[in-house]
């Protein structure tokens, strides 16, 4: 049973990095949302370790509807089972479910990530000025480039938790740890934290 659960799991988080946003419309959960069980309890406190202060939103799986897409940003909290074939995404910040992931969900938590800039020699787009005007070029000149460092702050908690089981093709997209059922699965998309520039 235990053997058959790791691998479903493993499969799931296979596609987690080929996910990318939740397209389409959705529905805005929290303090902006249009009904009040979708807008549930709201606070603010601080969601990342070191991080500033942000929305905490708790509501009730019962406002969920199958097939339909959901939006929060900062902690979200969802008590009871997640119906079937529901996207939900959630930006700089934590999922947390108390209960089972439906059939097919969705699931895409943004966490914060560090960058900086750098600049070397390789092909790249910009403007020349010639015969008196500004021309888009692509050309081999010094380049800046973005370079991603890891996840922004030195927080041990997981990026998704789920207290339940997990359905059959679902798809969990995020930078940060997965925990289903208790144990921590893998995740191709997982960064590390980001070491401390000098």
């Amino acid at each position: 049973m235990k053997h058959s659960f790791f691998r479903k799991s493993a499969l799931v988080l296979a596609f987690a990095a080929a996910a990318g946003g939740m397209a389409g419309c959705s529905n805005q959960i929290g303090p902006q949302a249009k009904t009040a069980d979708l807008h549930g309890t709201t606070a603010t406190e601080q969601v990342f370790n070191g991080g500033p202060q942000q929305y905490t939103t708790r509501i009730s799986a019962s406002a969920l509807k199958a097939d339909q897409s959901y939006r929060a940003t900062g902690r979200l909290t969802i008590d009871g089972s997640v119906p079937d074939n529901v996207s939900i995404h959630v930006t700089d910040g934590k999922l947390t479910v108390n209960g089972d992931l439906g059939k097919g969900d969705r699931i895409d938590v943004s966490q914060p990530i560090a960058t900086h800039n750098e600049n070397y020699p390789d092909f790249c787009y910009g403007y020349d000025f010639m015969a008196g005007k500004f021309n888009y070029s692509y050309k081999f000149t010094g380049c800046d480039h973005t370079v991603v460092d890891g996840l922004k702050y030195n927080d041990s908690e997981a990026a998704v938790t789920v207290t339940g089981h997990v359905g059959a093709d679902v798809k969990i997209s995020t930078p940060g740890a997965v925990v289903v059922h208790g144990q921590q699965i893998g995740n191709p998309g997982q960064m590390k934290i980001a070491a401390p520039r000098r």
